[in-house]
Order: C-alpha cells, then structure tokens, then sequence
C-alpha cells in the first residue's frame, strides 16, 4: 500500500492528508477563497487558484514560487507537466473527445 500522501484543495487552501489516517499533516491558504486546482508532480505540489500558480513544496507546503499570471484572469485553470495533467484539464480533453466523437456520428448519420 503506497504512504503518499493525499492533496486537497478547497475555497483557497491546500491540505496534505495522510492517506492512512485521514489526519492533517500541514496546509496553506492562498489568496481568494475560490476552487484551487491541484497537481503533483515529484516533490511539487503546483496549486492554482484566483488568477495565480503557486509551487509548493510537497513534504511542507512552503511556498517555493509564485507566478501572478498577469493578464489572465480569475477563471478555473487547468495544469499539465510532460508526465501528468490536473482534472479540469483531463476533463477538457475527454470533452473534447466526446464531442468530436458526438460531430462524427451526426454526420454518418446524416449521409
């Protein structure tokens, strides 16, 4: 059974869970109050919320950087590395799929 942990991300906070018990191992709270889209990739826990990324340290939640993403706005944000994506972007792309697969049966159907 693996001990990693566990990344949770609600109205502008991060928590780490242990995935044995449930328990808060450390947590950070990041500007707004809104919906934060988590990833983790190796020892880095990149969280997106209110219009910036933050890196964050996996084992501690230290703020490693920052990134105000000036320009873009507050909407839901997707993230990717070369080796994993976040859920929002994992969604837009079965989306994507499924209604590109939607378009090509209208249109066999239709001919």
């Amino acid at each position: 059974m693996s001990s990693s942990p566990i990344y949770v991300g609600i109205r502008g906070n991060v928590f780490c869970l242990s995935r044995s018990t449930g328990q808060e191992i450390w947590s950070v709270s990041l500007p707004g109050s809104g919906f934060v889209t988590l990833l983790v990739d190796e020892d880095l826990v990149l969280a997106a919320t209110h219009g910036e990324v933050f890196g964050l340290e996996a084992t501690t939640g230290r703020v490693v950087w920052k990134n105000n993403m000036p320009g873009q706005g507050y909407g839901l944000a997707s993230i990717a590395t070369a080796t994993s994506a976040s859920d929002a972007a994992l969604m837009a792309e079965e989306r994507n799929r499924q209604q590109a697969a939607g378009a090509a049966a209208a249109s066999t159907a239709s001919s």
